[in-house]
């Protein structure tokens, strides 16, 4: 274990997370914030400047036992250089040095900027569900869709600049009448997953909207529904929020099914925010549907998981991304 403590950063859609940790899957300090993504990078880049100093008190911890800082970003990255290339959620992290910036505004030497599945997968590959596994498969479904490959522990980054974006793989619309393909992202992220439910309640008469179980749970307004509102109002037995969930699910499991042809892990891990669904609702129907559907040869040589680190999974791996871990 390295000497010193290190700050991990989670950056995502409408997520921000600060932790301080030596990266091993305890932590110090934890700071959970949501963002407006409206407020673009400089938001977000102010709020991770203004928690650090309570980070560190509520932690206990002096800003020179600080001696590297590892960030999971919610889009590409060039690792190499510790920038941002571009979030698909948040405006203004285009060829962005986030390293440098860190380094500059917070004092912390050494830095590493990761893609944010990038290092969930890598949290869940040392100290996880995927712990002993090789390869692992790891998705994320949240506000978007990632994807990571982490062999014998060491993150696999294609041509450098990453890998496995799953959720840009194009799937059959499940959508009733539609056709054609389709981004994994359109379909089964928590936005996608948010926007067809407001897309369902702008089609009702103001009595059914004042019924539907969906905008009950969102407290009757439309911009609150989220993919756990749906969720919710599905346990209840809502048919229309049952429909969502199911193309979601489908979309998903299709992506997974080419995953597997292609690569042939040995488990996969499903974390990110849509995947805190209840099992019966997510987990369990897809792992039903891959194990169904996959490549025949390929059948019974993988499983699939639930991430073991829930909401925290990223945080955990930015904190291994400390170079003196020599993981990657």
């Amino acid at each position: 274990m390295a000497a010193g403590y290190q700050l991990g950063i989670e950056i995502g859609g409408t997520k921000l997370q600060l932790a301080i940790g030596r990266g091993d899957g305890d932590l110090r300090a934890l700071e959970r914030q949501r963002v407006d993504p409206a407020q673009g990078a400089r938001g977000i880049l102010e709020r991770i400047e203004h928690a650090y100093p309570r980070l560190l008190e509520q932690s206990g911890v002096e800003r020179r036992e600080i001696k590297a800082a590892g960030v999971g970003f919610g889009g590409p990255v060039d690792h190499a250089r510790g920038m941002t290339l571009r979030s698909f959620q948040v405006a203004g992290w285009e060829n962005f040095p986030l390293a440098a910036w860190i380094h500059e505004r917070l004092g912390i030497e050494r830095v590493v900027v990761e893609n944010d599945a990038d290092a969930a997968g890598l949290a869940e590959a040392l100290l996880g569900a995927g712990q002993g596994v090789s390869p692992l498969l790891y998705s994320n479904v949240g506000s978007g869709i990632g994807g990571a490959l982490v062999i014998d522990g060491r993150i696999y980054r294609g041509s450098g600049w990453g890998s496995l974006e799953i959720g840009h793989l194009l799937v059959p619309d499940p959508r009733p009448g539609c056709s054609g393909m389709v981004e994994l992202e359109q379909i089964a992220s928590g936005w996608a997953i948010g926007r067809q439910a407001r897309a369902a309640a702008a089609a009702m008469t103001a009595d059914q909207q004042a019924e539907w179980d969906v905008l009950k749970h969102a407290g009757g307004h439309p911009s609150q529904v989220t993919a756990m509102t749906v969720a919710h109002a599905a346990s209840l037995g809502d048919i229309t929020a049952l429909a969502i969930l199911a193309n979601a699910r489908s979309a998903v499991s299709f992506a997974l099914t080419q995953a597997i042809t292609l690569l042939a892990p040995r488990r996969i891990v499903l974390g990110g925010g849509v995947s805190l669904i209840p099992d019966d609702l997510w987990l369990e129907p897809i792992r039903h549907a891959v194990a169904t559907n996959a490549f025949p040869p390929f059948r019974g040589t993988f499983d699939i998981l639930a991430a073991q680190f829930g909401e925290e999974v990223v945080i955990h791996g930015a904190l291994l991304l400390n170079p003196a871990h020599s993981l990657i």
